[in-house]
């Protein structure tokens, strides 16, 4: 298979930018134009070429594409022109963008300048910034000459970077760089123009409701500090916290936050009026994602699923991109719609696959626990015949009785702590976990009393942590590679992170003591610290990772994957196709990649339906 690399130029200005607006937006806008396009077929030096339209189209058709694969930097991008423009699907996608980030994710930047600059291939030209507002005829022809030298420029060093980087990213990464181009470029979902609509109206009229009711302006709902000012003159302290991103003090105004919360039971009921206002006005992603849904669906050609391949910058999963998060699209409740809204074309059927709580699944692998792991596999067995699980087992020494699946709050109890507890959290953070999770408000000592069974229960997680914190932290810092770090035999020390052999690896960039005395490393723009549970959450995330992408690309290799989801697989398929794609994925998530040594009990679930909820 030989390889193609593009790069398209196109028209930009003030009011029209890729930087601005969605990619699939600035692509299919009416304003947008090729000013030019330059190709390199293998080694070749690469041709530039400008024209019209329809010249560019029979230029790049005059290419055998047949047998190709397709690289770029930011392939979505220079992919979408390709399809939706011109009609072009290689065999495969490749995209440097993404082998950069996987192989440097501690960088600040991805972008061709910076990937180039940092593997000494030379630099890139300027003359992109000189063509802003100008239209392809608007060129002089020294200066369209000046501009096809750039774009040529550009093709030599993606390509160049390619050549350079390829032997660092596994077959594996490139079938799933593939995978997460192929959704973008080539969609085949579609959206539900009318529920999406009637939904997004719906949000609007209760929030214009509740402004209403709460006798305040808009202004003063969306205001933290006129927000503030309006509790006080209710005779109100606001309610504070320390803020995450910059560990200052806060206003605690968010709808998980819960001393902000249980101002909506305040005796006064103007109060409860306001705070009802100001979480229904503040809250627009629903709101958003709607309106971007609707958007999307306006432009004709379906549901592009823009996913950042290793968009998580230390456990590597992906993350959503394009203005659009597919990734945490609610699955209960009223904003289930937009679920709902996801459909397939006509004569077809969406199929879901659910990886089996494979985070807490690899944890007790990592940690030795084979008790727990011959539990799992005997409630595998059962199927839906088992009354009860590893959840039911810890809500059961919790109550000091016998819980079973039937009821619901005492195991939804049991399972926030066996899926939140395992990477260190105390008591405090538990709270916050079972209000942000489940609404459920219980006092510190309360928690603390399922934090302490939690640890006795698991010693040798708790082992596990102390031998990352005590031993192999410091390993990493000292440059002492290959040391063995679980006990599942997966993970091993690099000179810069943990590594599962064969795989792309976690990496603790420039990890050293802070003046403080703990440990720190450097990640893209910021210092995040590092302990033994962090990194056990970190290994965790980081294999479940591994084996649900090994797990797609090997279905991949049968069926179109057209969403991932963090441990969920979805595909869209002819009707008739239905029952055997679903029977294949099953098999797939039952399935664990060799380098898993045969230790670790996988399971999980399959839907098929008409909608992406449907089939959830």
């Amino acid at each position: 298979m030989r390889i193609v690399t593009v790069d398209f130029e196109t028209y930009y200005a003030d009011d029209y930018s890729l930087s601005s607006m969605q990619t699939d937006a600035y692509i299919l806008d009416p304003r947008f134009e090729v000013i030019g396009v330059g190709v390199k077929v293998d080694s070749a030096p690469t041709d530039w070429f400008s024209g019209t339209r329809a010249e560019v189209y029979n230029w790049l058709h005059a290419i055998d594409w047949s047998d190709s694969a397709i690289l770029a930097h930011h392939t979505q991008f220079d992919g979408f022109i390709l399809t939706q423009h011109f009609d072009i699907r290689p065999k495969l996608w490749l995209d440097t963008l993404s082998m950069f980030r996987a192989l440097y994710p501690y960088l600040p930047s991805a972008s061709l300048a910076a990937m180039s600059a940092h593997l000494r291939l030379g630099a890139k030209g300027n003359e992109v910034v000189q063509a802003k507002n100008k239209r392809r005829t608007d060129f002089a022809s020294e200066e369209l000459a000046a501009y096809g030298s750039y774009c040529r420029n550009d093709v030599e060093l993606t390509y160049a970077a390619f050549k350079q980087m390829l032997h660092g990213v596994p077959a594996q990464e490139i079938s799933i760089i593939d995978m997460n181009v192929r959704m973008f470029v080539e969609p085949i979902l579609q959206l539900d123009v009318p529920k999406l609509t009637e939904y997004r109206d719906t949000i609007l009229a209760t929030k214009r409701q509740l402004q209403e009711d709460s006798g305040f302006a808009r202004d003063v709902l969306m205001s933290n500090d006129k927000f503030a000012e309006a509790l006080r003159h209710f005779g109100i302290d606001p309610p504070m916290k320390v803020s995450k991103r910059t560990g200052k003090s806060a206003y605690a105004f968010a709808k998980t936050d819960e001393d902000f919360v249980d101002l909506l039971e305040y005796p006064d009921s103007r109060v409860q009026a306001l705070v009802a206002a100001r979480l229904g006005n503040k809250s627009t992603i629903a709101e958003t994602r709607a309106e971007k849904f609707i958007e999307t669906a306006s432009r004709g050609r379906g549901f592009p699923i823009y996913l950042n391949y290793w968009g998580a910058r230390v456990t590597g999963r992906d993350s959503g991109g394009n203005s659009i998060n597919t990734q945490n699209l609610p699955s209960r409740g009223k904003d289930k719609v937009l679920r709902e809204a996801i459909v397939a074309p006509r004569g077809f059927v969406i199929v879901v696959g659910d990886s089996s709580n494979i985070e807490l699944r690899v944890n007790l692998t990592m940690s030795g626990h084979t008790d727990y792991l011959d539990r799992i596999r005997m409630y595998d067995t059962q199927g839906d015949a088992a009354t009860s699980d590893l959840y039911c087992e810890f809500a059961s020494e919790l109550y000091g009785r016998e819980i079973l699946k039937e009821n619901k709050l005492e195991r939804t109890i049991g399972k926030i702590a066996e899926l939140s507890l395992g990477y260190g959290a105390g008591a405090d953070a538990f709270r916050r976990m079972l209000f942000a999770q489940a609404g459920i408000r219980w006092e510190l000592e309360q928690c603390q009393p399922v934090v302490d069974l939690y640890r006795e229960r698991h010693p040798k997680v708790r082992r596990l942590w102390n031998f990352c914190h005590d031993t192999v932290i410091q390993a990493i810092a000292s440059g002492n590679a290959l040391l063995p770090v679980d006990y599942a035999g997966w993970f091993f020390t690099t000179d810069e992170g943990l590594t599962i052999i064969n795989q792309l690896g976690i990496h603790y960039h420039n990890l050293r003591r802070s003046a403080e005395g703990e440990w720190e490393y450097d990640v893209g723009r910021k210092v995040s610290r590092l302990y033994g549970p962090k990194m056990v959450e970190n290994m965790s995330q980081h294999a479940a990772r591994h084996v649900v992408m090994w797990q797609a690309a090997r279905f991949s290799q049968r069926y179109p994957v057209v969403l991932k989801v963090h441990d969920e697989i979805v595909s869209c398929v002819p009707e008739d196709q239905g029952e055997a794609c679903a029977a294949y994925l099953l098999e797939c998530l039952r399935t664990a990649p060799d380098w898993c040594n045969g230790l670790l009990p996988l399971n999980g679930e399959v839907g098929i339906g008409r909608t992406y909820a449907e089939a959830k």
